[in-house]
């Protein structure tokens, strides 16, 4: 991370329960120049009286722990002090679903197995792995929420309900998406015939469990879209891992690999402007939690071209940037909490 010349490290809080455990990860990421372990804590409670004044840069939690476990650690974490969360667990291997999809939809950027260590030590690979986990999730940038304050005044024109007849609905989100779907979703009436396609960024590997795990929370049926495909109604589509999703001029899927300059894949604008030009005034985008202005563009030219759009509010949100962006830009006709945005949708 260079900073006039010079390089600052990575500031890490770890929360860990085994004094055994915390000696063997804190020696790893000691032993890396750029990583700065500046505080330890051995339940969430402890770690949560830290933040404020340690202000690290990245969170490693475990799970289970005493007092206040890992979970409730996160909740609270992301309010009180946001920045990102790395989950380090016994308890999120490929087949736990729930408890992955449990963290990640509080607010935790990402999980990861325990490290293996023999006699004391991680093994090389393991360290290494998690070592570039932190560095990754510390380009994270949190936009934070500021209770009480008002956003600047938007376009004019933003705010203003449209009665649209949809023939598609497109939503986006980051983080916090998860758990604004697992409110959305299930809230959709199981009669529900529009079409929905979605991108989430989540990271690799995880993206079939979050399709198991909305699954079991709804009847629509939900599924990776394919290329040339034609969207159906009741079904919920989502891009196939590492691929961005988009329609072409007929309306058919269209999927592509992302390119170098890609900064997100998959990209929710490159969906979102494929919709308001092909669907124009039939369109309906919906933008949740999520850090960063991704679907701002999208959003923009679906409301340009008459269609509705519909923004996550600040108050539910777990990261309120994506949708104050769309918002700032004008993009918006509605602000509304997941289950009122569900409630909406069913009304089409």
């Amino acid at each position: 991370m260079p900073n006039n010349g010079e390089t600052t490290p990575i500031r890490v809080l770890l929360v860990e329960d085994s004094a055994l455990q915390l000696h063997i990860i804190k020696s790893v990421l000691d032993a890396d120049p750029l990583i700065d372990v500046v505080g330890t804590a051995t339940n969430g409670a402890e770690a949560l009286a830290m933040l404020p004044n340690l202000k690290p840069d990245v969170i490693c939690t475990d799970y289970h722990m005493p007092v206040m476990d890992g979970l409730e650690f996160i909740e609270k974490a992301v309010r009180v002090y946001p920045c990102p969360i790395l989950v380090l667990s016994i308890s999120v291997q490929p087949d736990q679903v729930d408890n992955i999809f449990k963290l990640l939809t509080a607010g935790a950027i990402d999980v990861m197995a325990k490290p293996k260590a023999s006699g004391g030590v991680i093994g090389g690979e393991d360290g290494k792995r998690l070592i570039e986990k932190i560095r990754i999730i510390n380009g994270v940038k949190y936009i934070k929420k500021k209770s009480r304050q008002a956003l600047p005044l938007p376009h004019p024109n933003c705010f203003i309900p449209r009665i649209v007849k949809p023939k598609i609905i497109a939503i986006g989100a980051s983080t916090g998406g998860p758990q604004a779907l697992e409110v959305l979703i299930p809230e959709l009436k199981d009669t529900f015939s529009i079409p929905i396609v979605c991108i989430q960024h989540i990271s690799r590997g995880f993206l079939m469990g979050m399709l198991t795990w909305l699954r079991s929370k709804s009847s629509l049926t939900i599924e990776i879209a394919e290329e040339g495909g034609i969207p159906l109604p009741g079904h919920l589509y989502f891009p196939p891992e590492g691929m961005h999703l988009a329609f072409g001029a007929d309306g058919h899927f269209v999927l592509s690999l992302p390119q170098e300059e890609d900064i997100y894949c998959p990209s929710i604008d490159k969906l979102f402007l494929s919709i308001a030009q092909v669907y124009r005034d039939s369109a309906v985008g919906v933008i949740l939690s999520g850090m960063g202005r991704d679907g701002a563009e999208g959003m923009k030219l679906i409301f340009e071209n008459g269609g509705d759009t519909v923004a996550q509010d600040e108050e539910s949100s777990i990261i309120f940037g994506m949708p104050a962006v769309a918002i700032l830009e004008g993009a918006v006709c509605r602000i509304l909490p997941p289950k009122e945005i569900a409630a909406y949708l069913n009304g089409l």
